[in-house]
C-alpha cells in the first residue's frame, strides 16, 4: 500500500483525498437528508390523517341525513377526495366488493418516477398512524366498510424531486472542486519540471544548470538554495579539475623526464655493455674459450634489460607519440599488444585527422586506449575487442572520440570501478571531456570517451 501511495503523483493524491472527503460529506448529508425527509413525511401523514377523519365523519353524517337520495353502489362520492394524495380511501360494500376509491392510476404520476431504492428507504418511516377501517351502518342499513390507508408515495416523490436537484448541484460542485484543485496544484507544481530538468542536467555533468526565480515563496527558496549549491559545486569541481590537470601534467612531465633519463643514461650504458659483451663473446671463441659462458650471459642479461627498458619507456612516454603522432603511437602499441595476446581478435579503426598538435589530448587518448587494453588482458577474458578512434563530426568536430568494446565477462558498473577506470574518468572529465562506461556481468564492457582537442589559433 505504501509503495502504491509513493507511486501516485501529488496532484492525483490531492484529488483522491478531496474526493474521499467530499464523498464522506455527501454520505453524511444524504443520511441527514433522508432522516429529515422521513420526519417531514411522517408529520404530513399525521396532519392529513386528522383532516381525512373529519371529512369522512362529515360525509357519513351527510349520508345519514340524506340516505334516501344516495345510490347504494357509491354512496360516499369518494371522487371528491381525489385531491387528498397522502391517503387511499376505499369503499367496500357489505359483500366485500370494492365500489369506490379516491385513488386512480396515473401513468404520468411523479410517484412512478421515483427510484425504487429511494422509495424503499423512505417507506421504512414509522408514520404513527397505520390507517383505519370504519363499518358504516345507518338506520339498520349495512353500507359496508370505509378503509383508510396511508399512501406516502406522492410525498416521497416530492422529496425525491428536491433530493435529485440537490444531488445534481452536489455533483456539479464535486466536479468543479476536483477540476479546480487539479488545475491549481498543476499550476503550482509546474516549476517542479524545471527543478527536475536542472537536477538531470547536473547529473549529466552540466554544471551551468540553474533554476529561475519562482513566484511561490517555498519554491523561490528552493531555487535560491539550488543555485547556491550549484555555484559551490561548480567552483569545487572546477578547482578539482584544475588540480587534477596540474597533477596529470606534472605526472606526464615526470614520466617524460624519467623516460629521457632511462633512454639517454641507462639505455646508452646498457648499449655499451651489450657492445662490450658481444666483443668478449667473439674473442672467447678462440682466445678465451672458458670465458664464453660468462660473455654469453652478459650479452643475454643486457639484451633482456634493454628489452624491459623499452617496455618501460613505452609505458612511461612513447617516444613515437612525440615524434610521429597519435596514429603511429597507437599502431605501435596495438601491434605490440596483439603479439602478447594471441587468443584475442582485435579490430582497429583509426579515423582520419586524429593527429593533432594538442599534446594533452594526444597523451590522454593514448593513456585511455592503453588502460583499456591493460584491463582487457588482465580481467575481461574476452575473445574479441573493437577499438575505434576518430574525430567527431558536426557539433562535436572539435572532439576526439574513442570507443573500446569487448565481449568479455563484464562486471557491475554501478558497484565496481577500479583505480584505473577512476583515474581514466577523472583525467578525461578534468579536460572537459566525456567518459561513459557500460557493463554488466556476462555482457562485456563498452567504453566511450570524448576528448576536446585544442588546435593552435
Amino acid at each position: 500500500m505504501k509503495s502504491m501511495l509513493n507511486a501516485i503523483s501529488l496532484k492525483v493524491l490531492l484529488n483522491l483525498l478531496i474526493t474521499a472527503l467530499l464523498m464522506l460529506v455527501m454520505l453524511l448529508g444524504a443520511f441527514l437528508l433522508l432522516h429529515n425527509a422521513r420526519e417531514n413525511v411522517r408529520a404530513e401523514i399525521e396532519s392529513t390523517a386528522v383532516l381525512v377523519t373529519h371529512m369522512l365523519d362529515a360525509e357519513i353524517a351527510y349520508l345519514a341525513a340524506t340516505i334516501d337520495y344516495h345510490p347504494m353502489e357509491r354512496p360516499f362520492s369518494l371522487e371528491d377526495f381525489k385531491h387528498i394524495r397522502h391517503f387511499r380511501i376505499e369503499y367496500f360494500d357489505a359483500k366485500g366488493n370494492l365500489r369506490d376509491s379516491n385513488y386512480h392510476d396515473d401513468p404520468h404520476s411523479a410517484a412512478l418516477k421515483t427510484p425504487a431504492w429511494f422509495t424503499r428507504k423512505m417507506e421504512k418511516v414509522d408514520f404513527g398512524w397505520q390507517g383505519t377501517q370504519r363499518h358504516v351502518v345507518i338506520n339498520g342499513r349495512d353500507f359496508g366498510n370505509l378503509v383508510i390507508t396511508p399512501d406516502p408515495s406522492y410525498e416521497i416523490a416530492e422529496v425525491w424531486d428536491d433530493t435529485e436537484g440537490l444531488l445534481i448541484l452536489v455533483a456539479i460542485f464535486f466536479l468543479t472542486v476536483n477540476v479546480m484543485v487539479y488545475w491549481a496544484v498543476d499550476r503550482a507544481l509546474r516549476p517542479i519540471d524545471n527543478v527536475w530538468s536542472a537536477l538531470d542536467e547536473l547529473e549529466q555533468g552540466n554544471l551551468d544548470a540553474r533554476l529561475p526565480s519562482f513566484r511561490l515563496p517555498e519554491l523561490a527558496r528552493i531555487s535560491a538554495k539550488f543555485n547556491r549549491m550549484a555555484n559551490t559545486l561548480q567552483q569545487s569541481i572546477t578547482r578539482n579539475h584544475k588540480l587534477a590537470q596540474q597533477l596529470i601534467h606534472l605526472q606526464e612531465e615526470e614520466r617524460k623526464s624519467l623516460a629521457r633519463d632511462l633512454h639517454d643514461e641507462l639505455g646508452q650504458s646498457l648499449t655499451a655493455i651489450n657492445v662490450d659483451g658481444t666483443a668478449l663473446l667473439e674473442m672467447s671463441r678462440n682466445e678465451f674459450p672458458r670465458a664464453r659462458a660468462s660473455a654469453q650471459a652478459i650479452v643475454d642479461i643486457t639484451q633482456h634489460v634493454i628489452n624491459q627498458i623499452r617496455v618501460m619507456l613505452l609505458r612511461l612516454r612513447p617516444e613515437v607519440l612525440d615524434g610521429l603522432g597519435l596514429r603511429e603511437a597507437l599502431n605501435e602499441m596495438l601491434t605490440s599488444w596483439q603479439q602478447r595476446n594471441h587468443g584475442i581478435t582485435c579490430t582497429v579503426d583509426l579515423g582520419e585527422g586524429i593527429d593533432s598538435s594538442d599534446d594533452t589530448a594526444n597523451i590522454t587518448a593514448y593513456r585511455v586506449v592503453q588502460e583499456c587494453l591493460t584491463n582487457i588482458s588482465r580481467h575481461a577474458e574476452a575473445r574479441n575487442v573493437g577499438i575505434v578512434v576518430r574525430r567527431g563530426s558536426g557539433l562535436n568536430a572539435g572532439m576526439l572520440e574513442i570507443m573500446v568494446s569487448d565481449d568479455g565477462k563484464g562486471f557491475d558498473a554501478e558497484d565496481h570501478q577500479g583505480f584505473g577506470l577512476t583515474g581514466m574518468s577523472e583525467r578525461v572529465e578534468g579536460m572537459g571531456g566525456t567518459f561513459r562506461l557500460t557493463s554488466a556481468p556476462g555482457s562485456g564492457t563498452h567504453i566511450f570517451v570524448s576528448i576536446p582537442v585544442k588546435e593552435p589559433s
